[in-house]
C-alpha cells in the first residue's frame, strides 16, 4: 500500500464531506481544534452540520486544514472506463501548530508554543473498513515525510495515556513511540492524563 496524502481544498471538499459523514466518524469535521466549546457534543449530534459549515469556512479562507489520505496503489474505474483516484480511506488533521488554533488553549498541547516549523498531529480517522491493519502507523510516518518536505523542525501529537475512547481520534501513545516520539510533557484529565509528545526532525 503507498498512501498519499492531499492537503484539503475546495477541489476536494466533497470527498472530505462524503468521508467525515459516514457514521464513522460522529459529525466532528475535523472543527474540534477550531470551534470546540461546551456545545460540542450538540454540534457534532446536529443534522445541520455546523461543524461542516466551520470547516468549510475555514477552507474557503485558504486556511489549512489536514489531509485526505488515499492508498494510490488502488485506483478505481470511473463511469467512463477510465482509472482515477481511489476514494479516501482515511483523514488526519494535521500540518502547522499554528493551522490550529485552539492548541494553544487545550490541555497537553498547550505546553508548547505555537510555531510554524513545528507540525502537529491533531487526529487520525480511519474509515470503519480499513481499521485494525497497522494503517494509524503508515498515516504518522506519511505525515512525517510530509513536515519535514515543509521544513519543519519537530512534529507533535497529543494522546491520552491510558488510552482513553471518546478522544481515540488522538492516535494512541503506542503508535508514537514505535514512530519515534517522546513523552515531553503531560496534564491529568479526570482518569487521564493528556500528552505532550515530540518527534525532532533536525539531526
Amino acid at each position: 500500500m503507498t498512501l498519499t496524502l492531499e492537503a484539503l481544498g475546495r477541489d476536494r471538499f466533497e470527498a472530505f464531506a462524503d468521508l467525515l459523514g459516514r457514521e464513522d466518524f460522529g459529525g466532528c469535521f475535523c472543527a474540534v481544534w477550531t470551534a470546540f466549546g461546551d456545545d460540542w457534543g450538540a454540534r457534532c449530534a446536529d443534522p445541520a452540520r455546523p461543524n461542516l459549515a466551520e470547516t468549510r469556512r475555514r477552507v474557503e479562507a485558504g486556511d489549512h486544514v489536514g489531509f485526505l489520505v488515499r492508498d494510490a496503489g488502488a485506483p478505481t474505474k470511473g463511469a467512463d472506463g477510465q482509472l482515477v483516484a481511489s476514494e479516501p480511506i482515511a483523514w488526519t488533521g494535521s500540518g502547522p501548530r499554528s493551522a490550529f488554533p485552539l492548541l494553544e488553549s487545550r490541555k497537553g498541547a498547550r505546553l508548547s508554543p505555537q510555531a510554524d516549523d513545528v507540525w502537529c498531529i491533531g487526529c487520525i480517522a480511519i474509515r470503519a473498513d480499513r481499521r485494525g491493519g497497522g494503517l494509524s502507523a503508515r498515516i504518522v510516518e506519511a505525515v512525517i515525510d510530509e513536515a519535514r518536505r515543509a521544513g519543519a523542525r519537530a512534529v507533535e501529537a497529543y494522546p491520552t495515556r491510558p488510552w482513553d475512547e471518546p478522544r481515540s481520534y488522538r492516535g494512541a501513545l503506542s503508535t508514537f513511540e514505535r514512530a519515534g516520539f517522546q513523552v515531553i510533557g503531560s496534564e491529568p484529565d479526570g482518569e487521564s492524563e493528556v500528552l505532550l509528545l515530540r518527534r525532532s526532525l533536525t539531526a
